[in-house]
């Protein structure tokens, strides 16, 4: 929650930008892949917020692509 507070509940993908209320279609995601690595996956700088939409399809293929 302390990540979509700080983004403002803005999506961080560019060329979105959108904002949620619902905080249901928002996703607290990893900038880099953590791996396993617990320090990155708690670090609240490898985190950002994303709309549901964006996390699920646009994220998915960068991550796919090794884009991370």
């Amino acid at each position: 929650m302390a990540v979509l507070v700080r983004d403002c509940f803005t999506c961080r993908m560019p060329g979105c930008g959108k904002v949620e209320g619902d905080t249901s279609q928002l996703v607290a995601d990893h900038r880099r892949p953590h791996r396993g690595d617990e320090r990155l996956f708690w670090d609240e700088r490898n985190l950002q917020c994303l709309c549901k939409p964006c996390h699920d399809s646009t994220k998915q293929r960068q991550e796919r692509r090794g884009l991370g």
